[in-house]
């Protein structure tokens, strides 16, 4: 895991309210429960361009992002950076595969803004799904939806033409071209950074997307 600037005890008054919200009201945790989850956790901050996540590294624990924008991506064998996702506020951050494994994972996982993070470890979590039962439920929901997601990407990038791709990503999430440098957006929608520029523009003179 990459080197961070620090790492305290989690003040009851720092996460972001979805935080709060997917917690409390989603999972509908009593006030003890809720009190419970956030005692596990820990803040920690990553300077922009930090490695919380090399390929190799096992996961041993899962961050959520409180403020900051990371980017996962893996090398293939020349070399070259694809980008899988990119991390943004109120998203969960880990190689997922590794952290359900315990195996080194494949994926660098890289602060493209500076970061601030709540972490908690596996074994917390693991804890804390047999303490409250909602949380565990949660879980399970969340890991079929992340499938889902992977399955319907992978049918965006086979199926959609450039210009489909870079509107759809405008629409879901329209700061994106104003956070993230254009090559790894590129690298992202699986087009040419040139080819990327010249289409953004395009669409822009049309005022397709923002």
């Amino acid at each position: 895991m990459g080197s961070y600037l620090s790492s305290v005890a989690i003040p009851s008054n720092l996460p972001r309210p979805s935080f709060e919200q997917l917690f409390r009201k989603e999972l509908g945790l009593k006030e003890a429960e809720y009190n419970l989850v956030l005692s596990r956790f820990v803040v920690r901050h990553f300077q922009k361009r930090t490695f919380l996540l090399n390929a190799g590294d096992v996961s041993t624990g899962k961050f959520y992002v409180n403020s900051g924008c990371t980017r996962s991506f893996v090398l293939d064998r020349k070399g070259k950076e694809h980008v899988l996702f990119f991390g943004f506020e109120d998203w969960w951050l880990a190689d997922f595969e590794s952290y359900m494994t315990g195996k080194p994972g494949k994926q660098f996982i890289q602060a493209i803004e500076d970061l601030e993070l709540l972490y908690i470890s596996k074994p917390d979590f693991h804890a804390l799904t047999v303490q409250v039962p909602a949380l565990h439920e949660w879980f399970e929901v969340r890991q079929k939806k992340m499938t889902f997601a992977m399955v319907d990407r992978l049918i965006e990038v086979k199926t959609m033409c450039p210009e489909e791709r870079i509107e759809k990503l405008a629409r879901a999430r329209p700061a994106i071209f104003q956070r993230v440098a254009l090559h790894d957006i590129a690298s992202y929608l699986d087009i040419e950074p040139g080819s990327l520029s010249r289409i953004r523009k395009r669409m822009l003179g049309e005022h397709r997307i923002s």
